[in-house]
């Protein structure tokens, strides 16, 4: 099933709204150790990365200043290295959604 541009964004803010409700405020040494507010977070941030890797070029030019490529590359980041996953960064990313 094909998923438009504007379906897509929907859900990146839905999942950015869900890893903020999930960990958001706690901090990397925490957010490392809660396993499940860490699950939480990481699997949004993995469908954040994923919905958005299927964005059209014509809407990402649209919005330069956004960082797609650093929203994309966590999908197989935490996929494929999850254990070289940095809490410091994942938390930030959670606190600072751009």
């Amino acid at each position: 099933m094909k998923r438009f541009d504007l379906e897509r964004l929907r859900d990146a803010g839905d999942f950015a709204r869900y890893a903020q409700g999930n960990a958001s405020g706690l901090s990397a040494d925490v957010l490392a150790d809660a396993m499940q507010p860490q699950h939480a977070a990481l699997f949004d941030l993995i469908i954040i990365g994923e919905t958005l890797n299927g964005v059209s070029a014509e809407v990402k030019s649209a919005a330069p200043d956004l960082p797609w490529q650093a929203m994309v590359d966590l999908h197989p980041f935490v996929v494929h290295a999850y254990w070289q996953v940095d809490f410091e960064i994942i938390a930030d990313v959670i606190e600072k959604p751009t």
